[in-house]
């Protein structure tokens, strides 16, 4: 197989220096016109083609590059977010794949360890910026895109707080715990559930709370239970896998409980989902004897068997902070770094009543 032209072969052909003949490819230096043509022309009788990794890192953090690296993708949100800022990012004439890193099998440290060396991969190709989804992300990952940062390059992270000096778009999780929880104590429960997923990288336990995961959305849990006085049950805080196998997951548990709580906050409306239809097969009422409030809003929430009352998961808000920000940065803006908290709402739908018990007959 005939290996392809390179640059030395479009030197030798003309009799220049190479270093000429990458000056007037790339248009930089004193390099008259004719040259350039000259120099073009043979290229292209060649069928040279420039590298594009060579021309990024020749231009330094001038080119068109944007990378987008993300701790996952699923089938919800954190993809959804991810397609709105590339789709916006492409629109203002910037290239911008997407990076992120399969989970590995030797547990966090190494799942940490395989995300901080892609991203030092990343960042040695020198795009203009770097759109850092953190959900997921390990604290290794921060270190590298400091020093990005030093060397001139863009950052700019979204979903929750991280301990690099960048602009950053939060989502209020705490909020939005808060907000389910304080519906249903609002209702009258007082035997108040949450069920979350586990994550492949490990949450900060707090030793206050039975050993639970200290998180935004843990801490809005318990704020609102501690404003009506309702205690902490550690036996009904439901860890589950993802989406539908999660709620098949907290259903069988739920079920299994001789005391269970009136009232559940779900994170992901795709587990409440599993779980509602989980449940009322096993003849449940919701809200009759299990009222729901799930998380995101999604579709899929005003579709389920009891339309899902639901905290709403900003997504476009998000996207458009995020490319708002990247593109004051690209454009010139060099004032100290921002952060943007975004805040989502409660849409009200049927999953959700006062306890059986409290209800007028």
């Amino acid at each position: 197989m005939r290996k392809p032209p390179t640059i030395d072969d479009v030197a030798l052909a003309l009799g220049m220096h190479k270093s000429t003949v990458s000056k007037a490819l790339s248009d930089k230096g004193n390099i008259s016109h004719a040259t350039k043509v000259r120099v073009r022309e043979a290229a292209r009788e060649l069928g040279y083609e420039p590298n594009p990794l060579a021309q990024r890192l020749a231009n330094g953090y001038r080119n068109p590059m944007v990378y987008i690296f993300s701790g996952t993708l699923d089938v919800g949100v954190a993809t959804q977010k991810i397609r709105l800022i590339q789709q916006e990012l492409n629109a203002a004439s910037l290239e911008v794949p997407i990076y992120t890193c399969p989970e590995s099998g030797g547990g966090a440290a190494a799942q940490q360890r395989s995300q901080a060396a892609q991203i030092k991969q990343l960042c040695r190709q020198r795009p203009r910026a770097i759109v850092c989804a953190v959900q997921m992300v390990g604290e290794d990952v921060f270190s590298e895109l400091a020093a990005y940062q030093r060397e001139g390059g863009i950052v700019v992270s979204y979903d929750t707080p991280i301990p690099l000096e960048c602009d950053q778009v939060v989502f209020d999780r705490e909020d939005n715990a808060y907000r389910a929880s304080k519906h249903l104590l609002e209702w009258g429960h007082r035997k108040i559930g949450i069920g979350m997923s586990r994550t492949s990288l490990p949450l900060l336990l707090d030793p206050a709370a039975a050993g639970l995961p200290q998180s935004g959305r843990m801490r809005g849990f318990r704020r609102a239970l501690d404003e009506f006085g309702v205690p902490l049950r550690a036996e009904w805080f439901f860890e589950n896998a993802p989406y539908e196998e999660g709620g098949e997951e907290m259903a069988r548990r739920f079920l299994s409980l001789e005391d269970r709580p009136t009232g559940l906050c779900i994170v992901n409306d795709y587990v409440a989902f599993a779980f509602m239809v989980d449940v009322m097969k096993a003849g449940v009422r919701v809200p009759g004897d299990v009222s729901i409030v799930a998380h995101d809003n999604q579709r899929i929430a005003s579709r389920c068997p009891v339309p899902m009352t639901s905290a709403t998961h900003p997504v476009e808000q998000i996207a458009q902070s995020v490319v708002a920000m990247l593109l004051d940065r690209i454009e010139g803006y060099d004032g100290p770094p921002r952060t943007e908290t975004v805040r989502g709402e409660l849409v009200v739908r049927g999953s959700a009543a006062p306890p059986s018990d409290d209800r007028p007959s």
